[in-house]
Protein backbone atom coordinates (compact mmCIF):
# COMPACT_ATOMS: atom_id res chain seq x y z
CA UNK A 1 0.00 0.00 0.00
CA UNK A 2 2.51 2.45 1.19
CA UNK A 3 4.32 1.72 -2.60
CA UNK A 4 1.26 2.76 -4.15
CA UNK A 5 0.88 5.65 -2.41
CA UNK A 6 4.62 6.65 -2.62
CA UNK A 7 3.98 6.48 -6.65
CA UNK A 8 0.91 8.51 -6.46
CA UNK A 9 3.03 11.33 -4.35
CA UNK A 10 5.31 11.08 -7.16
CA UNK A 11 2.72 11.78 -9.84
CA UNK A 12 0.66 14.38 -7.37
CA UNK A 13 3.71 15.93 -7.36
CA UNK A 14 5.28 16.16 -11.47
CA UNK A 15 1.50 17.71 -12.17
CA UNK A 16 1.52 20.65 -9.53
CA UNK A 17 5.36 21.10 -9.79
CA UNK A 18 6.71 20.35 -13.29
CA UNK A 19 4.66 22.40 -15.50
CA UNK A 20 6.21 20.91 -18.81
CA UNK A 21 3.30 18.08 -19.25
CA UNK A 22 3.69 16.06 -22.34
CA UNK A 23 0.36 15.10 -23.80
CA UNK A 24 -0.13 11.83 -25.61
CA UNK A 25 -1.96 12.88 -29.21
CA UNK A 26 -4.84 11.36 -30.30
CA UNK A 27 -4.34 9.16 -33.55
CA UNK A 28 -6.11 11.91 -35.62
CA UNK A 29 -3.36 14.51 -34.24
CA UNK A 30 -0.41 11.92 -34.60
CA UNK A 31 -1.18 10.86 -38.68
CA UNK A 32 -1.28 14.80 -39.07
CA UNK A 33 1.32 15.63 -36.79
CA UNK A 34 3.59 12.74 -38.49
CA UNK A 35 2.10 13.33 -42.22
CA UNK A 36 0.94 9.84 -42.51
CA UNK A 37 -0.75 9.69 -45.69
CA UNK A 38 -3.48 7.02 -46.26
CA UNK A 39 -2.52 6.48 -50.10
CA UNK A 40 1.07 5.35 -49.08
CA UNK A 41 2.03 1.56 -47.85
CA UNK A 42 4.94 2.11 -45.62
CA UNK A 43 7.29 -0.84 -45.63
CA UNK A 44 11.00 -1.84 -44.71
CA UNK A 45 13.29 -2.33 -47.89
CA UNK A 46 16.62 -2.62 -46.80
CA UNK A 47 18.07 -3.51 -49.72
CA UNK A 48 17.39 0.51 -51.27
CA UNK A 49 18.46 2.75 -48.01
CA UNK A 50 21.60 3.22 -49.77
CA UNK A 51 19.96 4.21 -52.63
CA UNK A 52 16.02 4.67 -52.49
CA UNK A 53 15.96 6.19 -55.67
CA UNK A 54 15.85 3.12 -56.78
CA UNK A 55 12.32 2.37 -55.27
CA UNK A 56 11.26 4.84 -58.18
CA UNK A 57 9.96 2.23 -61.28
CA UNK A 58 9.70 -0.97 -59.16
CA UNK A 59 7.30 -3.45 -60.42
CA UNK A 60 5.45 -4.86 -57.06
CA UNK A 61 3.73 -8.18 -58.31
CA UNK A 62 0.68 -9.88 -55.60
CA UNK A 63 0.31 -13.28 -56.40
CA UNK A 64 -2.60 -15.54 -55.44
CA UNK A 65 -2.66 -17.41 -52.32
CA UNK A 66 -4.47 -20.67 -52.15
CA UNK A 67 -5.66 -20.00 -55.25
CA UNK A 68 -7.26 -16.45 -54.16
CA UNK A 69 -6.22 -12.96 -54.13
CA UNK A 70 -5.34 -11.27 -50.65
CA UNK A 71 -7.51 -9.24 -49.18
CA UNK A 72 -4.71 -7.63 -47.35
CA UNK A 73 -0.76 -7.92 -47.57
CA UNK A 74 0.19 -7.71 -44.18
CA UNK A 75 -1.68 -11.26 -44.05
CA UNK A 76 1.12 -13.73 -43.51
CA UNK A 77 -0.19 -15.78 -46.29
CA UNK A 78 -0.29 -13.16 -48.62
CA UNK A 79 2.79 -13.61 -51.77
CA UNK A 80 4.34 -10.02 -53.02
CA UNK A 81 7.35 -8.86 -54.38
CA UNK A 82 9.36 -6.87 -56.15
CA UNK A 83 9.94 -8.44 -60.07
CA UNK A 84 13.57 -8.24 -61.46
CA UNK A 85 12.83 -5.56 -64.04
CA UNK A 86 12.07 -2.00 -63.22
CA UNK A 87 10.28 0.15 -65.33
CA UNK A 88 12.99 3.15 -66.91
CA UNK A 89 12.34 6.20 -66.19
CA UNK A 90 13.17 9.43 -65.01
CA UNK A 91 13.14 11.61 -61.72
CA UNK A 92 11.63 14.37 -61.41
CA UNK A 93 14.23 15.95 -59.68
CA UNK A 94 11.75 19.32 -58.52
CA UNK A 95 9.95 16.07 -56.30
CA UNK A 96 13.51 15.54 -54.30
CA UNK A 97 14.02 16.91 -50.51
CA UNK A 98 17.21 18.96 -50.21
CA UNK A 99 17.67 18.60 -47.04
CA UNK A 100 15.84 16.27 -43.86
CA UNK A 101 12.99 17.73 -42.51
CA UNK A 102 11.80 17.13 -38.73
CA UNK A 103 7.48 16.19 -39.19
CA UNK A 104 7.23 15.76 -35.24
CA UNK A 105 8.09 14.65 -31.89
CA UNK A 106 5.78 13.05 -29.92
CA UNK A 107 4.83 10.28 -27.14
CA UNK A 108 4.01 6.86 -27.96
CA UNK A 109 2.04 4.54 -25.95
CA UNK A 110 0.51 0.86 -26.46
CA UNK A 111 -2.98 2.38 -27.04
CA UNK A 112 -1.84 5.09 -29.94
CA UNK A 113 1.07 2.45 -31.30
CA UNK A 114 -2.62 -0.19 -31.75
CA UNK A 115 -4.57 2.50 -33.53
CA UNK A 116 -2.40 3.73 -36.48
CA UNK A 117 -0.97 1.44 -39.05
CA UNK A 118 2.56 2.87 -39.40
CA UNK A 119 3.03 2.59 -35.52
CA UNK A 120 2.05 -1.10 -35.17
CA UNK A 121 5.14 -2.47 -35.30
CA UNK A 122 6.09 -0.51 -32.13
CA UNK A 123 3.20 -3.00 -29.59
CA UNK A 124 5.83 -5.77 -29.98
CA UNK A 125 8.12 -3.69 -27.44
CA UNK A 126 5.51 -1.92 -25.43
CA UNK A 127 3.55 -2.50 -22.68
CA UNK A 128 0.93 -0.81 -20.59
CA UNK A 129 3.57 0.90 -18.43
CA UNK A 130 6.05 1.76 -21.29
CA UNK A 131 6.15 4.60 -23.57
CA UNK A 132 8.44 5.78 -26.80
CA UNK A 133 8.91 9.16 -27.54
CA UNK A 134 9.69 9.43 -30.97
CA UNK A 135 11.02 11.80 -33.99
CA UNK A 136 10.01 11.32 -37.41
CA UNK A 137 12.24 12.71 -40.07
CA UNK A 138 11.53 12.73 -43.88
CA UNK A 139 14.96 11.54 -45.44
CA UNK A 140 14.22 11.91 -49.09
CA UNK A 141 11.30 12.16 -51.31
CA UNK A 142 11.35 11.25 -55.11
CA UNK A 143 8.62 10.56 -57.78
CA UNK A 144 8.85 9.77 -60.94
CA UNK A 145 9.06 12.45 -64.08
CA UNK A 146 5.12 11.10 -65.40
CA UNK A 147 5.04 13.79 -68.16
CA UNK A 148 8.50 12.80 -69.66
CA UNK A 149 7.54 11.66 -73.33
CA UNK A 150 9.37 8.53 -72.77
CA UNK A 151 7.72 7.32 -69.68
CA UNK A 152 4.45 6.11 -71.58
CA UNK A 153 6.84 4.46 -74.63
CA UNK A 154 8.88 2.74 -71.47
CA UNK A 155 5.79 1.66 -69.76
CA UNK A 156 4.28 -0.05 -73.24
CA UNK A 157 7.75 -1.57 -73.83
CA UNK A 158 7.45 -3.49 -70.15
CA UNK A 159 4.33 -4.72 -70.52
CA UNK A 160 5.41 -6.32 -73.83
CA UNK A 161 8.64 -7.89 -72.67
CA UNK A 162 7.16 -8.84 -69.12
CA UNK A 163 3.94 -10.46 -71.04
CA UNK A 164 4.12 -13.39 -69.29
CA UNK A 165 3.46 -11.49 -66.28
CA UNK A 166 0.79 -9.78 -67.69
CA UNK A 167 -1.29 -12.57 -69.06
CA UNK A 168 -0.22 -14.88 -65.36
CA UNK A 169 -3.57 -16.27 -63.74
CA UNK A 170 -2.01 -16.35 -60.67
CA UNK A 171 -0.88 -12.72 -60.37
CA UNK A 172 -3.24 -10.28 -58.60
CA UNK A 173 -1.93 -7.14 -59.08
CA UNK A 174 1.37 -5.35 -60.83
CA UNK A 175 1.72 -2.27 -58.75
CA UNK A 176 4.27 0.23 -60.50
CA UNK A 177 6.14 2.35 -58.02
CA UNK A 178 5.79 6.19 -58.59
CA UNK A 179 6.76 8.07 -55.71
CA UNK A 180 8.43 7.20 -52.13
CA UNK A 181 9.27 9.24 -48.63
CA UNK A 182 11.81 7.81 -46.71
CA UNK A 183 10.70 7.80 -43.02
CA UNK A 184 13.64 7.81 -40.20
CA UNK A 185 11.88 7.07 -37.15
CA UNK A 186 14.13 7.76 -34.25
CA UNK A 187 12.81 6.31 -30.79
CA UNK A 188 13.71 6.58 -27.18
CA UNK A 189 11.96 4.47 -24.49
CA UNK A 190 10.37 5.43 -21.48
CA UNK A 191 9.02 3.24 -18.07
CA UNK A 192 6.28 4.30 -16.25
CA UNK A 193 7.87 5.37 -12.90
CA UNK A 194 7.20 2.92 -9.74
CA UNK A 195 7.96 3.47 -6.03
CA UNK A 196 11.03 1.08 -5.28
CA UNK A 197 11.87 0.07 -9.24
CA UNK A 198 14.84 1.05 -10.83
CA UNK A 199 14.80 3.65 -13.56
CA UNK A 200 16.97 6.51 -15.68
CA UNK A 201 17.99 9.68 -13.85
CA UNK A 202 15.81 11.57 -16.65
CA UNK A 203 11.66 11.67 -17.12
CA UNK A 204 9.35 13.09 -18.75
CA UNK A 205 5.76 13.80 -17.46
CA UNK A 206 3.39 12.05 -20.16
CA UNK A 207 -0.31 12.50 -19.53
CA UNK A 208 0.27 13.36 -15.67
CA UNK A 209 2.72 10.33 -14.81
CA UNK A 210 6.11 10.28 -14.42
CA UNK A 211 8.20 7.93 -16.80
CA UNK A 212 11.87 7.67 -16.89
CA UNK A 213 14.50 7.25 -19.15
CA UNK A 214 15.84 4.08 -20.38
CA UNK A 215 19.54 3.77 -22.54
CA UNK A 216 17.12 2.02 -25.06
CA UNK A 217 17.60 4.44 -28.23
CA UNK A 218 17.12 3.40 -31.80
CA UNK A 219 16.17 4.06 -35.79
CA UNK A 220 13.86 2.69 -38.08
CA UNK A 221 13.72 3.52 -41.47
CA UNK A 222 10.64 3.08 -43.61
CA UNK A 223 9.44 3.84 -47.36
CA UNK A 224 6.23 5.26 -48.11
CA UNK A 225 4.92 4.58 -51.28
CA UNK A 226 2.76 5.54 -53.86
CA UNK A 227 2.01 3.37 -57.36
CA UNK A 228 -0.26 3.41 -60.35
CA UNK A 229 -1.62 0.06 -62.17
CA UNK A 230 -0.36 -2.06 -64.50
CA UNK A 231 -2.85 -4.82 -63.93
CA UNK A 232 -5.41 -5.95 -61.02
CA UNK A 233 -8.22 -8.74 -61.08
CA UNK A 234 -10.27 -7.63 -63.78
CA UNK A 235 -11.43 -9.65 -66.42
CA UNK A 236 -13.02 -7.24 -68.12
CA UNK A 237 -10.48 -4.89 -68.76
CA UNK A 238 -7.59 -5.57 -71.39
CA UNK A 239 -4.62 -3.81 -69.34
CA UNK A 240 -2.47 -4.66 -72.54
CA UNK A 241 -4.06 -1.32 -74.05
CA UNK A 242 -3.33 0.94 -71.36
CA UNK A 243 -0.34 2.46 -69.80
CA UNK A 244 -1.05 2.80 -65.94
CA UNK A 245 -4.59 3.85 -64.27
CA UNK A 246 -4.90 5.61 -61.06
CA UNK A 247 -5.75 2.88 -58.31
CA UNK A 248 -8.92 2.86 -57.16
CA UNK A 249 -10.43 2.81 -53.34
CA UNK A 250 -10.12 -1.21 -53.53
CA UNK A 251 -6.76 -0.85 -55.11
CA UNK A 252 -5.23 1.31 -52.71
CA UNK A 253 -6.99 -0.51 -49.67
CA UNK A 254 -4.86 -3.54 -51.37
CA UNK A 255 -1.42 -1.69 -51.38
CA UNK A 256 -1.51 0.61 -48.26
CA UNK A 257 -2.38 -2.54 -45.98
CA UNK A 258 1.23 -3.55 -46.75
CA UNK A 259 2.17 -1.09 -44.30
CA UNK A 260 4.52 -2.67 -41.01
CA UNK A 261 5.63 -5.69 -44.19
CA UNK A 262 8.82 -5.94 -45.36
CA UNK A 263 9.96 -6.61 -49.30
CA UNK A 264 12.60 -7.60 -51.51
Amino acid sequence: MSEKISTDHVNDTMNKEVSQKITIPTKNEAESKLRIEDRKAYIEADAYIADPYALLGQVLQVRKSNGKCPTALNDPSARFEFTPYPVKRKINENSKLKKPEIRSSIIVDQSLASSIAFLNYLNAELTSKSLFSITLFDQSTGLVDIHDQEWTENVKQWKIDNNDLMTDSEICYLFVITGFVQKNLLKKKYIKFEAGAKGGAFGINANGELATSTEEYSLDIWFGLESAILKRPDPNYDFSKTIVIAPNKEDLKIFTSATGSMAV
